[in-house]
């Protein structure tokens, strides 16, 4: 991999981990360790995906309105970073 598509590559990948880690936190509600707990998990587990699906479901509404974009804007981040590994 080029130098600088390594580079975009890796700030992507840092923004796409911010963006999850503020996700977690609006799921969570503040409790720090269902906030570990789901950073932690497998992002390709069924079941992950299914307790994430639980507790957007308690969320108000402005914050489901608020994962939505994050979210949004998560799954761009994922598309840039998959354009650049087949370049």
């Amino acid at each position: 991999m080029h130098r600088n598509v390594a580079r975009a590559y890796s700030a992507l990948w840092a923004e796409h981990k911010r963006i999850r880690r503020i996700y977690m936190k609006i799921l969570a509600r503040g409790d720090q360790k269902l906030e570990r707990r789901l950073l932690q998990a497998d992002l390709d587990d069924n079941q992950h995906h299914r307790e994430v699906v639980v507790y957007e479901y308690r969320l108000s509404r402005p914050q489901r309105r608020r994962v939505l974009k994050l979210t949004s804007y998560g799954r761009k981040i994922e598309q840039v970073m998959e354009t650049l590994l087949r370049l």
